[in-house]
């Protein structure tokens, strides 16, 4: 893939610019957090891909110490589970918490994504209530990397490579209102676009459309780094609609099959922090701020496992930037 002059100078910048992860995060390891704060014990908890959902949790800080509890499909280990549990997406709704989970095997479409629910968050308490959506070999969608979007009733985002990322309405948090695929929010024709996360700030008349562009390091042998520009990175478009159409800095549609992609870039390499994604986005109830939460692997440790980042966001601009 051939990079732009405009984004070689766009990752140059965000080197210099992006702050670091929140400290505390750099012994955590994570892919695809998930995060939510619990007021009533006063506790964060992060929710990991892996071991059916790996929970930990910390104290009223951002900064932890986080330690792993459990998990939130104790029942259920990789194996019995087809593959692996991913993708964990949390919302507090009408009273409980609700998670959706994935499980899939990397590169298969053989894949389904799952809904349980909580009073708490904390281990052991987890009600499994099943399957939500899922896909098989040849259809337009891969069913993972769910989204729970709370606009106007429910909404449900999913996809990964094959023709992108797709939303469908909800009647209730277990239950499709429509057939899949549903409308067309980001990628297409096989471009690496998955996890997706719509997102609307508080003081915002946008909603904005995060999602993982590129390739991301699975394999524990991948000790030398992807080609520069082709590397896991979070990229967004915006629109007044929850439902799109979702647009980047430059007017393209997150649909369009562009190469490189269409979508703004939020997070890229910078510093120690190297293929950024898997994120989501979570209004901090104690700090009153936005948040991101994210893996990467730092740059000096290529081959080990992901780690937890977590960064202030600011939307005063009109787009995402992180800041201190």
């Amino acid at each position: 893939m051939k990079l732009s002059v405009a984004s070689l100078i766009s990752l140059a910048t965000l080197a210099l610019s992006v702050p670091n992860p929140l400290p505390g995060g750099a012994n955590v390891e994570v892919r695809d957090p998930a995060i939510m704060y619990n007021a009533d014990s006063k506790k964060y908890f992060v929710f990991s891909t892996g071991s059916g959902i790996k929970i930990f949790t910390a104290g009223s800080s951002l900064k932890g110490p986080w330690t792993q509890h459990g998990a939130v499909l104790s029942n259920c280990t990789d194996q019995q589970c087809g593959g692996g549990t991913w993708a964990p997406d949390v919302h507090f709704v009408n009273g409980r918490y609700v998670l959706y989970y994935s499980i899939s095997q990397v590169s298969s479409q053989n894949s389904s994504i799952g809904v349980a629910t909580s009073p708490s968050m904390e281990a052991g308490t987890w009600n499994d209530l099943g399957r939500v959506i899922s896909s098989k070999g040849g259809d337009a969608y891969n069913a993972i990397d769910g989204n729970l979007i709370q606009s106007n009733g429910l909404k449900f985002a999913f996809g990964s490579y094959n023709q992108g990322i797709f939303q469908l309405p909800l009647s209730d948090i277990h239950t499709l209102a429509a057939d899949p695929p549903g409308t067309h929010l980001a990628g297409a024709n096989g471009q690496p676009t998955e996890g997706g996360f719509t997102y609307k700030p508080q003081n915002s008349s946008y909603f904005f459309q995060f999602f993982s562009h590129g390739v991301t390091l699975f394999n524990p042998n991948q000790t030398d780094p992807i080609p520069a520009g082709q590397e896991y990175k979070v990229l967004v478009g915006r629109s007044k609609s929850v439902s799109g159409p979702f647009l980047d800095k430059a007017g393209h549609k997150l649909t369009e099959a562009l190469k490189p992609a269409a979508g703004s870039l939020v997070l890229g390499s910078h510093d120690n922090v190297y293929a950024p994604g898997g994120q989501s986005l979570y209004r901090d109830p104690v700090s009153g701020r936005d948040v991101i939460v994210y893996h990467y692997v730092p740059r000096d440790a290529l081959g080990g496992p992901a780690r937890l980042g977590i960064n202030f966001v600011d939307f005063s601009s009109g787009w995402p930037v992180l800041v201190d």
